[in-house]
């Protein structure tokens, strides 16, 4: 028996929870923050068989791997010939998302 933990974006929460259910796996979720970015995060705990730990990591992969999205950014003042002209936005790639996922062993596993 295996515990599959992960660290998920909390934009990626709702839909990976919802496919691991929909694939007869149960969740026990808890709310999380990073201590690099202090950004929020979703931690997701799993025990399973582990015959079926494969299908969850690939559930967990597909719902909450990185990828990337377009953002903009003020750039700051640009100067030049005697004045200084504010410049909107400028798009920027950002990768978003992504998971740590940890795999550990379980030696018992009781549900009361």
């Amino acid at each position: 028996m295996k515990m599959i933990m992960a660290i998920l974006h909390k934009d990626d929460e709702l839909d990976t929870i919802e496919e691991l259910n929909r694939n007869k796996f149960f969740v026990t979720k808890l709310s999380t923050t990073g201590g690099f970015l202090k950004n929020k995060n979703t931690t997701i705990m799993i025990v399973t068989e582990d015959k079926d730990v494969d299908r969850a990591l690939e559930i967990i992969k597909e719902n909450s791997g990185e990828r990337k999205t377009l953002t903009y950014t003020n750039p700051g003042l640009i100067s030049g010939k005697g004045s200084i002209h504010t410049v909107t936005s400028v798009p920027v790639n950002v990768q978003i998302g992504g998971s740590t996922v940890f795999v550990l062993n379980v030696e018992q596993f009781e549900k009361f």
